[in-house]
């Protein structure tokens, strides 16, 4: 909801040879190829009218074993329209990332999975019955980094800094106002199509992200990286 404001800073292509549109995105962020057929894979089941439920983060099923799932839960979905939600917001915000190496960008993503992960299994009582799906979470991560990064490569008191400064209140506010409440913030506009949210699960998101940007920023190197 808040990527518009990031699109000052997204990446562009310096010439006309590596094209323009998807042609561009995908010459300078590559990985975007990767994580669209990812969530085409795990989400042809939403052809059929069901989802796949065996990819989904379920603790029972991982005590059991089914380890995979936390890797493949954040790709599956439970509607068309979670899909469509979640999956458009996390390529905007991903492909806008200011910050150039792959490496890095991967590491946000990481962490913020991990964080919205890890976040509810320890506040979230419904996680058991209902599970998790869903890059929501991630998105809210990426998007608090996309704020840091436009205050921290602006001036002081440029309309940019302004613009980030303002994008970090509202998503970190909201987020906190989901957690307090275990309520989604626009619940009004899911229509009953977004299963079982878990609320807490934007602030793990954002808390990972916060926590990436921090370590790679303390033990940032001059050597180049991916």
């Amino acid at each position: 909801m808040f990527a518009s404001l990031k699109l000052t800073l997204s990446p562009r292509c310096p010439s006309r040879g590596e094209g323009t549109g998807w042609a561009c995105a995908l010459s300078q962020r590559p990985e975007l190829l990767l994580f669209a057929v990812l969530l085409g894979i795990f989400n042809l089941p939403l052809l059929f009218g069901s989802f796949w439920r065996s990819m989904i983060f379920v603790p029972a099923a991982i005590w059991e074993g089914e380890w995979w799932r936390v890797l493949t839960y954040p790709f599956v979905h439970a509607t068309w329209y979670h899909l469509a939600l979640d999956g458009i917001a996390f390529l905007t915000l991903y492909h806008g990332l200011a910050e150039r190496s792959m490496l890095r960008r991967l590491s946000y993503v990481a962490a913020a999975g991990a964080g919205s992960l890890l976040v509810p299994c320890l506040a979230s009582s419904g996680l058991s019955t209902h599970g998790l799906c869903g890059l929501s979470g991630i998105a809210h991560g990426l998007m608090a980094v996309s704020a840091l990064e436009m205050m921290m490569k602006s001036g002081p008191r440029s309309p940019e800094r302004h613009a980030g400064l303002l994008c970090f209140i509202l998503v970190v506010g909201k987020a906190s106002l989901e957690a307090l409440s275990g309520r989604m913030f626009f619940a009004f506009l899911h229509f009953g199509l977004m299963g079982e949210p878990v609320a807490v699960s934007h602030a793990g998101g954002i808390i990972g992200g916060l926590i990436a940007v921090g370590l790679l920023r303390a033990f940032k190197s001059s050597d180049p990286v991916l």
